[in-house]
């Protein structure tokens, strides 16, 4: 296949895969398994919502969230109908945010973090054109522009049936010359560096010539809470390459779901690791350096693709582990 798009990949994977388990997510004790196909339905969902509420090509969409499950899906939805996703960190200023929204005149912004959230209502008169704040958090929310994301999901499954040319429309009215990301810049006053959709394909596609030794049956762990392009670009990677994934909602989760998850690629900042290492060597027990690191990742541990290579003493001992260190600089380079 030679997509030249986001939307036209993931349709053409949706299609080839179809009920191929794509991602793992925690459901209390146990597991969801989500197929391709149910990831294209949540997609096409959101995509609904936006579309049912004016949001279309070009608009900017601002995601002030981690780089969990409902992101990725969200942004997938944002370039599904020609969209600009806005990525800022999860735990973002409310300076930052008020300025970035009015700078790129965002019509949506999507939140994370409670305490964010209510800043953000204090000053909603500021936002000049922001007409909607969805926020992730399964919580009630009492208050016309703020939308709990769990009604998203409900009111776009409603909107499909009805919006289904429409989005069909839009997605194959995505072209690879659309700008899919703005990258803000701190030294650029508010405005950003912008990725074009046909970019992006272009790097995804290296990477995936570049790690050929990783196949289909592998499956991928992750949990990066930054806005940079490694960050938020990395598990799209899944989609480009047909793996399995899994993403933690949160670090305490990362250590306890690593361990039922057991992949065989980990997807990680430099920091990530730096951090992953002294959890690790803080409390050996008597059991060696490499069979403790080991452990901790869940044993099953092949690969790990990294923005930046860690210090030496944490790279010399993942790879005395039999773990290997791919640095994926191309992403990063996406902005410079």
């Amino acid at each position: 296949m030679n997509e030249k798009t986001i939307p036209e990949l993931v349709a053409n994977k949706s299609k080839e895969y179809g009920t191929r388990l794509l991602f793992q997510r925690r459901d209390g004790w146990s597991w969801k398994q989500i197929t391709w196909l149910d990831f294209d339905r949540e997609v096409k969902n959101i995509a609904s919502f936006l579309m049912d509420g004016g949001f279309k090509m070009g608009d900017r969409a601002l995601i002030a969230s981690s780089n969990s499950l409902d992101a990725i899906a969200t942004e997938i939805a944002i370039y599904h109908i020609g969209g600009v996703l806005v990525p800022l960190s999860q735990k973002e200023d409310l300076g930052k945010i008020k300025e970035v929204a009015n700078n790129l005149k965002a019509k949506i912004i999507f939140i994370e973090d409670g305490t964010l959230l209510n800043e953000i209502v204090n000053i909603l008169d500021e936002l000049k054109s922001v007409e909607k704040i969805i926020f992730y958090p399964d919580v009630r929310i009492k208050h016309e522009q703020i939308t709990n994301f769990k009604m998203v999901l409900k009111s776009g499954l409603m909107k499909r049936k009805k919006l289904h040319d429409e989005l069909v429309k839009a997605s194959e009215s995505v072209s690879s010359d659309n700008v899919a990301a703005i990258f803000i810049d701190a030294q650029r006053n508010g405005s950003g560096k912008e990725v074009s959709q046909g970019a992006l394909i272009e790097i995804l596609s290296g990477a995936s010539d570049k790690y050929s030794q990783i196949g289909i049956e592998d499956q991928s762990f992750s949990y990066m809470t930054t806005a940079s392009p490694f960050a938020k670009f990395i598990n799209y990677l899944t989609f480009f390459m047909g793996t399995r994934a899994a993403v933690a909602e949160s670090r305490q989760d990362f250590y306890y779901d690593i361990l039922e998850v057991m992949p065989t690629i980990l997807f990680e900042t430099k920091g990530g690791l730096e951090a992953i290492y002294e959890k690790s060597m803080s409390n050996l027990n008597g059991i060696s350096r490499e069979k403790k690191l080991r452990k901790d990742l869940g044993a099953r541990i092949k690969y790990i693709l990294t923005d930046f290579p860690p210090g030496k003493d944490v790279n010399n001992l993942f790879l005395s582990s039999g773990v290997k260190l791919f640095e994926v600089p191309e992403l990063n380079n996406l902005v410079n």
